[in-house]
């Protein structure tokens, strides 16, 4: 794998984001949706110790945050063989790897860029308008909550690149993937709940299946790991644990990282089985037109 090939094509990757209208649409209205949304909690936490972390919308979050990955993945394949460029590139010196370990690097680094900014936008807001002070624990707390955040959006990245490699247009991928992020990040809870007790005649407090099949949902790793909760969706599970997550601060950091670390440890493992099987999916895939 040549390096300098691969970071040109992630340089492109990420300037073509950039200058795309349907990215910078979504990218202000997530900028508005976080600063908003501290504005708001922070009006009506701005008395507690830990107003930085108080303020931080998870649930909003934990929504929009994967389709940002969507938006950066749905085309990133059907795009470019639709438009013949793949065949083009692979006129050059190019394997094949380059061009998709490219693309996953220049939208791993928009994402990275994002989560950073929206950082950057939460902790300006309180500064400007309650002029809180911000100590270094909450900080670090921030900058583990952000590394999370991360991993969690990569699964969709990962996801939306898959389905990109085997569908025939960019409007069925987008439909696919918008399915999906509906199933996984807003239904999948409620669903699961009825199901099973329709099944079984157990409420979700009673089930342990309903815990188990939980595990599969990146959102159910990425509620308990931040806030300490079974699900964010709607009508979810509502179990909590003992520990509110890494944003509890009446236990330490490392205490939360050791109480979640499985948790963590799936979210990055999803990412890489993902990226697995997007490599061995794209290696294999006839590019002809």
């Amino acid at each position: 794998m040549k390096n300098n090939n691969v970071f040109v094509i992630a340089q492109k990757e990420a300037a073509d984001h950039l200058h795309d209208a349907g990215f910078l649409v979504l990218l202000a209205t997530y900028t508005v949706i976080i600063f908003a949304s501290t504005y708001i909690y922070g009006s009506l936490v701005h008395q507690d110790n830990s107003v930085l972390l108080s303020s931080i919308n998870v649930k909003m979050i934990s929504l929009f945050i994967p389709l940002v990955g969507i938006v950066l993945g749905f085309d990133a394949v059907v795009r470019e063989q639709k438009s013949g460029s793949l065949n083009v590139l692979l006129t050059h010196p190019l394997f094949r790897d380059n061009i998709l370990v490219g693309k996953l690097l220049g939208s791993m680094l928009m994402i990275a860029a994002i989560i950073v900014f929206s950082v950057f936008v939460t902790v300006g807001a309180l500064l400007i308008f309650y002029g809180i002070e911000i100590g270094y624990t909450e900080l670090i707390r921030i900058a583990v909550f952000a590394i999370i955040t991360f991993f969690y959006a990569v699964i969709f990245l990962g996801i939306a690149i898959f389905i990109s490699t085997i569908v025939k247009s960019s409007t069925d991928s987008l439909t696919y993937n918008v399915v999906i992020w509906l199933f996984i990040c807003i239904l999948f809870g409620a669903i699961l709940q009825t199901v099973i007790s329709i099944l079984t005649g157990q409420t979700s407090t009673e089930s342990v299946l309903v815990t188990q099949l939980l595990n599969i949902s990146p959102l159910h790793h990425y509620a308990e790991a931040i806030v300490g909760r079974a699900d964010l969706g709607f009508m979810g599970v509502n179990a909590e644990s003992i520990i509110g997550g890494i944003f509890d601060t009446e236990y330490t950091l490392t205490q939360c990282l050791i109480e979640f670390w499985i948790n963590i440890v799936m979210l990055i493992m999803m990412s890489v089985i993902l990226f697995i099987i997007v490599f061995i999916t794209f290696l294999r895939k006839d590019i002809t037109l």
